[in-house]
């Protein structure tokens, strides 16, 4: 089954279609703004502080050094994925 049991299929697509519609455009953001994307990113990336159950599950891991300054690269590409997401979505 593609879309969740709880989830029917006339509002699944309108769903997923938002959601690639959000990424397409901190994809736009990140080709054509990279430093706006840069302060984006750091003002996102707050820690959110789990129980301890899950402590050894609850360790940062810096993505920055290694996405940052390839911004506008990931851009292009995000938003290549969206348009073909959105295509193929289109065609089902």
């Amino acid at each position: 089954m593609l879309f969740a049991e709880g989830l029917s299929a006339g509002l699944a697509m309108p769903l997923l279609l938002a959601v690639l519609a959000v990424v397409g455009l901190l994809g736009l953001v990140a080709a054509a703004w990279p430093q706006m994307f840069s302060k984006l990113a750091l003002r996102g990336g707050h820690w959110v502080d789990t129980n301890a159950a899950l402590q050894k599950l609850d360790q940062r891991f810096e993505v920055d050094a290694y996405v940052l300054p390839y911004a506008r690269p990931l851009g292009f590409a995000v938003l290549a994925s969206v348009a073909f997401l959105a295509w193929f979505l289109m065609r089902v």
